[in-house]
């Protein structure tokens, strides 16, 4: 049954968002888990109002136009303007950092990511950088992500045509990342490639081998992380070093997965991948070089070296 309109909330699409899809305008709108925005669009409970007054199913992959209005049940949710205390105070003290601004032209800027700032909202994510360039401009968009305890340059488009454009880098792999870590132990080989199929089952990214069965072998993708120990040490009774990272595929969780599984070396505070007593609170990986094309033929190189927290340790 259909919410009545008493307990529906009317939406007015502005015109600075024409154009967005439907479920990214709503959840800059409004504060909602994106699977409850989700789940909210799949059984119809949020609609298009016609200009003659009809009601249409509004999809998530739908695009907003200017003026367009959008019926939300007032009772679920609240107005992004009405965060909560605990969001507050998220927000507040993120924001209160000012990420670093590493470069910036008209059409992109690459931000330093904190650790434990989440990219995007989900499951116990009070305030995300996604929310963070709402504030900013309606026009910001990630075009790539960072796990939410990895630090380094954040690339973000400054319009949709940039986006479009930097998305299609990403996505045909035109885009080079460098990262450096900590690692746990010290990997056999000075240097070398890890090509190792990755499978993701939602929770945790698999290395698989030759043992595997054939359905989770069809079911992976093709990774490849190439590293270079650049320091080996003692941290206290331990082992580690510090270890440059080139990922030619972007793999969810590729870097924490290889390193752990192929090399045998987790990042160093990667509770996820490591069986090793908790020692420490924060995950040292870090994005420190992005290459992004900017025009047709050339590209860019810009560094991004903040490696303070690592070399502390050895």
């Amino acid at each position: 049954m259909r919410p009545s309109t008493a307990l529906l909330r009317l939406l007015t699409v502005p015109s600075h968002a024409a154009g967005l899809r439907a479920d990214r305008f709503l959840l800059a709108q409004v504060s909602i888990p994106p699977p409850l925005l989700f789940k909210l669009l799949r059984k119809r409970a949020i609609t298009q109002v016609l200009p003659e007054g009809q009601s249409q199913r509004l999809q998530g992959s739908d695009r907003v136009q200017a003026g367009m209005q959008i019926h939300i049940p007032s009772d679920l949710v609240t107005s992004s303007t009405e965060k909560s205390p605990d969001q507050s105070q998220h927000r507040q003290s993120f924001a209160a950092q000012r990420l670093p601004m590493l470069f910036e032209n008209d059409a992109l800027a690459v931000l330093q990511k904190p650790q434990g700032l989440a990219c995007q909202g989900g499951t116990n994510v009070k305030y995300s950088i996604d929310d963070m360039l709402g504030d900013l401009s309606p026009d910001y968009r990630l075009v790539h992500r960072l796990d939410r305890d990895t630090t380094g340059a954040l690339v973000v488009a400054k319009s949709r045509l940039a986006a479009a454009a930097l998305t299609a880098a990403f996505r045909d792999r035109a885009v080079s990342k460098r990262y450096i870590a900590l690692l746990q132990g010290v990997p056999e080989e000075t240097h070398g490639t890890i090509s190792r199929p990755l499978l993701n089952t939602g929770t945790m990214t698999t290395v698989i081998s030759a043992t595997d069965d054939e359905r989770r072998a069809q079911m992976a993708k093709p990774a490849v992380t190439k590293y270079r120990v650049l320091r080996s040490g003692a941290l206290g009774n331990k082992e580690v070093s510090i270890v440059e990272l080139d990922i030619l595929t972007g793999r969810k969780h590729q870097i924490r997965a290889h390193c752990a599984q192929a090399l045998g070396c987790p990042v160093f505070g990667d509770h996820k991948y490591s069986s090793a007593e908790p020692t420490s609170d924060s995950m040292y990986l870090h994005l420190f070089e992005i290459s992004v094309p900017v025009s047709a033929g050339k590209s860019t190189r810009e560094m991004f070296l903040n490696v303070t927290n690592l070399h502390l340790f050895l």
